[in-house]
C-alpha cells in the first residue's frame, strides 16, 4: 500500500501553483481545490481561491513575494508571482507571520 501524499505537486518543499490550472488536495476527507489567478495591474500581484467540496472557503488577493497563506492547515509563503504563469509557493516555519489579506476560515 502506498503513502497518502498531501500535495502530490509539491517538490522540495516548493508548490508553483499554475495560472487558472485546478490542483486537488486531499484532506481529513475532504477534497479541497486550489486555483490561481494572477494581475499585471497595478503591479503583478495574484490570486489563489481555496474551496472545500466545490464551495468557497478561502480567497487571498493581492498576493506579493513574502505574504503568508494558509492552505488545509499548512502555511506556504508567496516567493514569487510571474504574470500569467504561476505563483510560487514554499513552505512557511510554523513561527512567521506573515500578511496575506485573505480569509482562512477552515482552509
Amino acid at each position: 500500500m502506498t503513502e497518502h501524499v498531501k500535495y502530490p505537486f509539491e517538490v522540495d518543499g516548493r508548490w508553483p501553483v499554475r495560472y487558472h490550472i485546478p490542483y486537488a488536495v486531499e484532506h481529513d476527507g475532504h477534497s479541497y481545490g486550489v486555483v490561481a489567478s494572477i494581475f499585471a495591474e497595478p503591479s503583478v500581484h495574484g490570486r489563489l481561491q481555496v474551496s472545500r467540496e466545490g464551495v468557497p472557503v478561502a480567497e487571498y488577493d493581492d498576493l506579493t513575494a513574502g505574504d503568508i497563506v494558509e492552505i488545509t492547515g499548512d502555511a506556504w509563503r508567496v516567493t514569487g508571482v510571474e504574470y500569467r504563469t504561476r505563483i510560487v509557493l514554499e513552505r512557511a516555519d510554523a513561527g512567521t507571520d506573515g500578511s496575506g489579506s485573505g480569509e482562512t476560515a477552515d482552509a
